[in-house]
């Protein structure tokens, strides 16, 4: 834990929140795809997005702002305070940048907005965890942002041993 205690495992109903993801990769889609067992009002601001992203914007599962986000474009920024304010409850900064991620949490901050920057995680309110969900158990795993491969190998072998109890994932 390197002398800072562990985040507090704490499960929260998310159904009314507003949630904004600012970007469209890879890490976004995998945020996004846990995100909708939870809640319906998501909102992905970057001028692209995955496949899967794409399929869930036509699908109406989520909601996309095909803009690019430039923090140094004052006109940019300022559309980015706006949607913070209108639109988010939690954020999920999921750049390739990031300088704008940073941003991101820097605003979200001034505004009280819970924040998730995936590049660095001493920058996180929260971590976002692994999940497994059985029946009416959900089960959420983090190492707190220590090792996210044994985290993954955790998560796969919950699913395995719950899928091995004789009821399907």
């Amino acid at each position: 834990m390197c002398g800072k205690k562990p985040y507090f495992p704490m499960f929260v109903d998310i159904s009314e929140k507003k949630i904004l993801v600012i970007g469209g990769g890879k890490i976004a889609e995998r945020r996004v795809e846990t995100l909708l067992k939870f809640a319906d009002n998501i909102t992905v601001i970057s001028p692209e997005m995955t496949e899967r992203l794409l399929e869930r914007a036509k699908e109406k599962r989520i909601r996309w702002i095909p803009e690019a986000i430039d923090m140094d474009d004052a006109i940019c920024a300022e559309k980015l305070i706006k949607w913070l304010s209108a639109d988010a409850d939690i954020v999920l900064a999921v750049t390739d940048s990031r300088v704008c991620n940073e941003q991101v949490v820097h605003i979200c901050r001034e505004r009280g907005i819970l924040t998730n920057a995936s590049h660095k995680k001493e920058l996180c309110d929260f971590y976002f965890p692994a999940v497994v969900i059985k029946d009416s158990v959900t089960v959420g795993i983090t190492s707190g942002g220590q090792n996210h491969m044994q985290v993954k190998k955790m998560r796969e072998q919950i699913e395995t041993a719950l899928s091995e109890s004789g009821t399907e994932l």
